[in-house]
């Protein structure tokens, strides 16, 4: 009997420990859990969004030309600081030349400089005007040493060449102009007219001063022109020379430009075009290139009254026909200085 009432006397104990246990649990998470903010009650902040990047430009103003830092093997390399390494300073020191002539010339091509110096290009047989002419050439692909010991005795007789530290190709005919409008530009910026013409051409300087830049009136100013042409597009065939790529040019059409065979200009344009291509992406098509240049400036090249005085093409001599025409294509070597030699002697017999 005893062992029954201790028994259950000690079960009552236990349920009464459990039963108090469990109150002050139950109690004390309920506690915890009011006390804490629901979900529903937090206050939500608004978070600062990240900025958006800004979309660069990827066109110029003017023209659908992508500015991309990745050069195509196709684009010239430019900007880039090419150095001068023959450089005649002097010419234009001791003169205020009106007309400079920047002949396009390969740089092995020996030849068809001097009948240049002896022909159209003598600066001497102009007495009316100061003319200075200089040959733009690069570094020549094959034999180069010996041809830089060349074009260096060269320079040393005539005093002439002008050339940087680029490949001597047709692609590069591009940068060796702006080479020119560099030149141009920091050793002779008081020049008042530039005429830049290939070497295989014949070039009428008295028609040119006389009758299209005309001494006796205010030098020009924004002043491009030769034969302009307009609408014509790039060439997409890659078998040819002139193949231009959409990656450098995707545009359909050029804008307005003068055939690169010879073309003349205000000496002040010389400046602008060689600081606007810092800016564009170049083309190897040297003279479309100067029509993309002008786009960019908002200066339209000039059409000539008579577009044909500049010919980019073949046209048969003619001694009174040559007298009023200012350049035309396809005259070299021994022919143009037979040419020459006729015309000379001969064109004041042409009535005008």
């Amino acid at each position: 009997m005893v062992g029954e009432c201790t028994l259950w006397r000690y079960c009552k104990m236990s349920v009464l420990t459990i039963f108090l246990f469990s109150t002050f649990y139950f109690y004390n998470a309920r506690r915890v859990h009011s006390s804490s903010p629901s979900p529903n009650s937090l206050e939500l902040k608004p978070q600062p969004n990240p900025s958006e990047p800004k979309l660069q430009p990827t066109e110029s103003p003017g023209l659908n030309l992508p500015l991309s830092t990745t050069r195509h093997p196709l684009s010239p390399p430019y900007p880039y600081p090419y150095k001068f390494l023959l450089n005649p300073q002097e010419k234009c020191q001791k003169q205020k030349p009106f007309l400079v002539l920047l002949v396009i010339a390969r740089s092995p091509d020996i030849n068809s400089r001097l009948i240049i110096r002896e022909t159209w290009g003598n600066e001497s047989i102009y007495k009316d005007v100061a003319v200075v002419t200089v040959f733009l050439v690069g570094v020549s692909v094959n034999v180069t040493d010996r041809v830089q010991e060349q074009l260096e005795e060269e320079m040393n007789t005539y005093g002439d060449l002008v050339q940087q530290d680029f490949t001597d190709t047709y692609s590069n005919l591009t940068l060796k102009t702006l080479m020119g409008m560099e030149w141009i530009s920091k050793y002779c910026p008081d020049a008042s007219y530039v005429m830049k013409i290939d070497s295989d051409m014949f070039l009428n300087v008295d028609y040119l001063v006389h009758h299209l830049l005309q001494p006796g009136l205010p030098v020009r100013q924004n002043y491009f022109t030769g034969f302009i042409v307009a609408n014509r597009g790039p060439i997409r065939d890659k078998k040819l020379k002139w193949y231009v790529p959409k990656e450098v040019y995707p545009n359909d059409t050029y804008p307005p430009y003068p055939v690169g065979a010879g073309y003349a200009f205000s000496a002040d344009m010389a400046k602008k075009i060689y600081d606007v291509a810092q800016t564009i992406r170049v083309v190897s098509m040297e003279d479309a290139f100067m029509g993309i240049c002008l786009y960019e400036m908002k200066i339209p090249p000039t059409n000539p009254l008579n577009p044909y005085i500049f010919n980019g093409y073949r046209v048969d001599y003619k001694l009174c026909l040559f007298n009023k025409l200012i350049a035309v294509h396809g005259y070299s070597g021994e022919e143009l200085r037979d040419v020459w030699k006729d015309f000379w002697a001969k064109r004041s017999g042409c009535k005008d």
